[in-house]
């Protein structure tokens, strides 16, 4: 049974991992199965990542660009000193905007672009699942800060699908930028937290051919039950229902009884998206998350032809 949890229905739990050899030694580069790396040099999301492959979910095969390559980047841009001596100066338009205008017209360092170039071809040679085809990439940001227990930072920074691999090099440049877009400075601005975001990490994955995409919370967003789990659910990747460019089906289940309580459709118009035992597999799988991070999470998950890779779990930071 694809998705399904080991010790509950089958163990086909594993992550997919990289052998050693394949390992980058460069400071700059983090595989998303190394658990040795710290998280400050790797950003949020990543270490969520490399929390759920340490436990043996399945997550997408990749790398993370570490805050090192950021150092080195932001280092070269016009008006990164005053910055560093004096991070209110994001509070200025015109500082923030030159910044985010510099990084993202690159190109990138050369010591960044030698300690890419060997990750990306290795992980575009990996086929992903049952495809006989190279990935195609996803790159998403990953602050120092993000996904923490007080602050989730959902949604403010840049996250780009469907890549080639000449298209990797521009999206992390615009990644970067995204620490100090007017939304993130606004954030962190507002909740008294540091306004430089201290650095970003960037992660590399390959693209999970989604059949169905699904964010769950393992506690009722709304009501804050805890009893009741909370799916969203909508076709193919989940970049527009994140987006809130379609509306998904929406599906709360009981925990302890495993039954759905409450179910709204989408605009999918093809009746539910999830099957109920695609929908089962879920929700075992979302609350063995919960169970083995210890508090409620938020969970984002794509259903491919051999079941469900998590692409994120993060603690429910809302009361």
């Amino acid at each position: 049974m694809p998705g399904a949890i080991a010790g509950v229905e089958g163990d086909v739990r594993a992550p997919v991992t990289t052998s050693a050899s394949a390992r980058a030694s460069d400071p700059m580069v983090a595989w998303l199965d190394d658990a040795d790396v710290e998280r400050d040099r790797i950003g949020g999301k990543a270490a969520s990542l490399n929390r759920l492959a340490a436990f043996g979910f399945r997550i997408p095969p990749g790398f993370c660009l570490t805050t090192d390559a950021f150092v080195i980047q932001a280092a070269g841009l016009p008006g990164s000193a005053i910055l560093r001596a004096d991070p209110s100066a994001l509070l200025d338009p015109s500082t923030r905007v030159g910044l985010v205008e510099a990084m993202v017209a690159g190109p990138l360092s050369p010591a960044v672009a030698r300690g890419l170039a060997g990750p990306l071809a290795r992980l575009v040679g990996h086929h992903l699942g049952e495809s006989a085809e190279p990935p195609l990439l996803a790159v998403r940001s990953s602050s120092v800060a993000e996904d923490g227990a007080t602050a989730s930072y959902a949604g403010l920074h840049d996250t780009e699908l469907g890549l080639t691999a000449d298209e990797v090099a521009p999206a992390v440049l615009r990644c970067w930028a995204s620490l100090w877009s007017e939304r993130a400075v606004g954030y962190r601005a507002g909740r008294g937290l540091p306004l430089d975001g201290d650095a970003m990490a960037v992660v590399v994955q390959a693209l999970v051919p989604a059949q169905a995409a699904a964010i769950v919370f393992t506690r009722h967003p709304v009501s804050g039950r805890p009893d009741q789990l909370l799916i969203n659910a909508a076709p193919n990747l989940g970049e527009a229902m994140v987006s809130g460019l379609v509306t998904p089906d929406t599906i709360v289940v009981d925990k302890a009884r495993r039954t759905v309580v409450e179910f709204t459709p989408g605009d999918s118009g093809g009746g539910p998206v999830l099957a109920d035992d695609v929908r089962e597999e879920l929700v075992t799988l979302c609350l063995e998350v919960e169970r083995t991070f210890g508090a409620p999470v938020d969970v984002e998950a794509a259903l491919a032809a051999d079941g469900w890779y998590l692409l994120q779990a993060r603690p429910i930071t809302t009361p």
